[in-house]
């Protein structure tokens, strides 16, 4: 088992019901995954050690209940960034330095998938809706689950 970085700042705790809260408002459960770290960290800046990945570095990871950054708020986010993409069981977990969001699809074959989306490069949702958001230019797979993604995550130098 793969145990989540120390972070340099994290989310306040949350507990198994505020997980299924936000499940229920958001209308789709959680990678179990994903899930776990939540309720073990609840995201926050991870250290020099966790930060760099194939195509970025990442900036920070969204926490549930964050009441005192509501930038970092994983349920304020997910709502403001349901509106611009292009299918609604993509949750936005994160960001990279260069403002790359990062993306947990929540149903369907990619489920539990980390992907980023390019924001400079994203094209409107209905641009070309013959196009699965997967096959987008702007979206490109990152692991293949949120554990792998975190354990791949290298230093900075």
């Amino acid at each position: 088992m793969t145990s989540w970085p120390t972070m340099l700042r994290r989310g306040p705790e949350v507990t198994l019901d505020d997980v299924r809260a936000f499940e229920a408002a958001f209308g789709h459960t959680l990678p179990d995954d994903y899930a776990q770290f939540l309720l073990d960290v609840n995201g926050g800046r991870t250290p020099q050690t966790h930060r760099r990945f194939e195509r970025g570095i990442l900036n920070h990871l969204l926490s549930l209940n964050d009441l005192e950054d509501e930038a970092s708020d994983l349920l304020t986010r997910a709502a403001r960034a349901r509106q611009d993409l292009p299918a609604p069981h993509l949750l936005v977990v994160g960001y990279d330095d260069g403002g790359m969001r990062i993306i947990i699809p929540l149903e369907g074959e990619m489920r539990g998938q980390v992907w980023g989306q390019l924001t400079t490069d994203a094209r409107p949702a209905d641009a070309n809706p013959r196009v699965a958001w997967h096959d987008r230019r702007d979206f490109h797979k990152i692991a293949d689950n949120f554990r792998s993604f975190i354990s791949n995550l290298r230093p900075l130098r």
